[in-house]
């Protein structure tokens, strides 16, 4: 029996060890191509860029990704509170609404998007990105959110209100506490996927000095010559600009595994 059960868990390991490799080989391969000619004078060309700073374009990046992630995570755990724990008219049905959202591609909508953020005037602002981005991921993390919630003891919601406790303080001093697996899950999720949004940022944004890390690379990719130097220097791009989220990815790990699993078992 020992033996069967080294085995399977060597069989395991093996396969994990294979999906690391397929999954490292590209980061691998662009690390490797990134030092070709000149070495990290092509990191030091990138960093010191004329055209397009950088530092801003992180900037900018982070910016977007932190205030796209904060705004998520407040609007999705509030539904979700309400949507698990709360009894009102229509709650499936609305509930159903906005999860049937995640059926439509972001692709589907750019031409009524762009006409909107034009009226609004958030054309070439960050906040026209910000905005889209919250729309979008909300319903996603609301899902999320919701059946972690579901988790969560009624009878423990009860003896608060019993006690006094408002709605929203029942939110802020339960739902919040107990939820901090899935609300930091819905934080580095989102910011990820904004980090690596490329869409609406293409749709808002017009002048460089608002561009993010997609946008930079696109441009910096299209504003070369693709010469045995320039692909090396694009190759550094590519590394220093998906860096802050594979690090971001590597420091979070246990939070969305935590968050992920936590609430598939009804408490």
């Amino acid at each position: 029996m020992g033996k069967k059960k080294m085995k399977a868990a060597f069989l395991v390991y093996l396969i994990l060890i294979l999906c690391a490799l397929i999954w490292l080989l590209p980061i691998l391969t662009a690390l490797v191509k990134s030092f070709h000619i000149n070495g990290l004078g092509n990191y030091l060309y990138v960093l010191t860029y004329e055209k397009i700073s950088y530092f801003r374009v992180i900037f900018n990046s982070l910016s977007i990704a932190v205030v796209t992630a904060l705004g998520v995570t407040l609007i999705s755990s509030l539904a979700a509170y309400a949507f698990s724990k709360m009894e009102f008219k229509g709650r499936r049905l609305f509930y159903g609404m906005i999860l049937a959202c995640l059926a439509v591609p972001v692709a589907a909508v750019t031409s009524p998007l762009f006409n909107v953020i034009k009226v609004f005037g958030f054309l070439d602002k960050h906040i026209g990105v910000i905005v889209p981005l919250v729309a979008f991921h909300t319903p996603m993390m609301l899902l999320m959110t919701k059946n972690y919630f579901d988790s969560i003891p009624d009878e423990l919601l009860e003896s608060a209100r019993i006690d006094g406790a408002s709605s929203f303080g029942i939110w802020y001093e339960f739902m919040l506490p107990l939820g901090k697996p899935i609300i930091a899950n819905v934080m580095v999720l989102t910011f990820i996927y904004t980090w690596n949004d490329y869409l609406v940022p293409l749709l808002v944004l017009r002048s460089e000095e608002n561009y993010t890390v997609t946008l930079a690379a696109q441009y910096f990719m299209s504003s070369t010559y693709q010469s045995p130097e320039d692909v090396a220097r694009i190759y550094a791009v590519m590394m220093l600009l998906t860096l802050p989220s594979i690090l971001v990815y590597l420091f979070s790990q246990k939070f969305l595994v935590s968050g992920i699993t936590a609430g598939s078992v009804k408490g």
